[in-house]
């Protein structure tokens, strides 16, 4: 009975829609057949036909109109077929009263009527939040109002909505109940510390609700100057913050060598530098997951950080690290350097050092993603031109880089 009733949903209101407008020219080119033919007297060319013909045309001004409308309404039938929409149902059912016929009019307004009725919810967005979470969201947030709910580029659930009290809360879906209940702690521990991140408000299973930072993320800047030295400055302010007690959550630390390697041999080389040259530094607190996604802008300055999963206690250089590889893939190594002066020149007074071990532990780090999922998740914030194939090779070149130099 289901799939039979889509059909039905998705159709007849613009079959009959469509039906109602051919009927409406197919009546008044009828009529104007009628009137021609009892009006003119035989005969081709007589001058009595010609001044009969003058007044019909006179009389057929009338009928234009409708006419015309029946035409329009006939493609927008053809429209509602092709796309469900609420507001072309609601024009239907205004300009049905234009045909002036009355099986026209009921064709075409039960057929908007129809379409009122099966598409109604396309007022509101779609939201793909089971019932129980959004009722659990009315009752912890305050009742939401659901016109409001908008989808934030995010390779799991993630929404951004407003309450009847005016809030502005983001919920988001992690990887598990403790991924959930772990962002939230790290974001309280943010709360206490004040720094730019959002407020943990409460989790149900994987799911978190936060309240929501102003700004977005933005990855195409103008000025690649300004841009990094806002991102190298909120880095700076996270790492002066107060330590945490928990520590951050770890990424690989071991060296990859991915299958989709073309050059072998220098992912080998890199491999054995990284264990030789092994590098330790002073813990302070940490982001765990700083790129460029997760830094937030609102005209031009930096306004906050999310994603805060990874977040605790950690050597400030795995954040400088992570940024550094995604900028190299982002924009290239021109920019990630300029990024690296600009966040020593920030911390130059906490004896801040760095070296390619960094670097190619934030390389691993990266490549718990295959490539396809690397480029996809920033290809929502609008890098288009970052493809898989470009992100291995762009990896590839880094790695080569970091193992050529002395």
């Amino acid at each position: 009975m289901a799939s039979m009733a889509r059909p039905i949903r998705n159709y007849l209101p613009g079959l009959l829609v469509l039906a109602g407008g051919l009927y409406t020219v197919y009546y008044y080119y009828m009529y104007w057949i009628r009137v021609y033919g009892a009006l003119c007297i035989p005969g081709y060319g007589d001058p009595i036909k010609v001044e009969v013909t003058r007044g019909i045309w006179i009389r057929l001004d009338a009928i234009l109109f409708p006419t015309v409308f029946g035409v329009i309404l006939a493609l927008l039938g053809v429209m509602l077929i092709w796309k469900k929409k609420f507001g072309a149902a609601v024009v239907a059912l205004v300009l049905s009263a234009t045909v002036i016929n009355w099986p026209a009019f009921f064709l075409i307004a039960g057929g908007a009527l129809l379409g009122l009725v099966f598409w109604r919810k396309t007022l509101l967005p779609t939201i793909d939040l089971p019932d129980e979470t959004m009722e659990w969201i009315d009752a912890v947030a305050g009742l939401s109002v659901l016109k409001s709910f908008r989808r934030l580029p995010s390779g799991r659930l993630a929404y951004s909505f407003r309450n009847e009290g005016g809030e502005h809360v983001v919920i988001k879906e992690t990887e598990s109940p403790e991924a959930a209940e772990r962002e939230a702690q790290a974001l309280s521990a943010t709360t206490d510390r004040d720094l730019p991140a959002p407020k943990a408000i409460a989790t149900d299973g994987p799911f978190l609700l936060m309240t929501q930072l102003d700004g977005f993320p933005f990855l195409q800047p103008l000025d690649f100057e300004a841009w990094i030295e806002e991102i190298a400055g909120i880095l700076s302010t996270t790492h002066q913050a107060r330590m945490p007690d928990r520590q951050a959550h770890p990424r690989p630390a071991e060296p990859v060598i991915p299958g989709w390697a073309f050059d072998r041999a220098n992912w080998e080389r890199a491999a054995r530098i990284f264990r030789e040259e092994t590098a330790d530094a002073a813990p302070v607190m940490i982001h765990g997951d700083f790129e460029p996604a997760n830094v937030l802008f609102r005209d031009g300055r930096a306004t906050g950080l999310t994603g805060w999963g990874h977040a605790g206690c950690g050597p400030a250089q795995l954040d400088v690290g992570r940024m550094r590889v995604a900028l190299e893939l982002i924009h290239g190594g021109n920019v990630a350097d300029t990024f690296l002066g600009m966040y020593k020149n920030a911390a130059k007074n906490r004896g801040f050092t760095y070296c390619r071990y960094w670097d190619l532990l934030a390389v691993y780090g990266w490549l718990e993603q295959d490539p396809g999922s690397i480029a996809s998740h920033w290809r929502r914030f609008g890098i288009t031109t970052l493809s898989e194939d470009e992100v291995r090779r762009r990896l590839e070149r880094f790695v080569k880089t970091l193992a050529d130099k002395e």
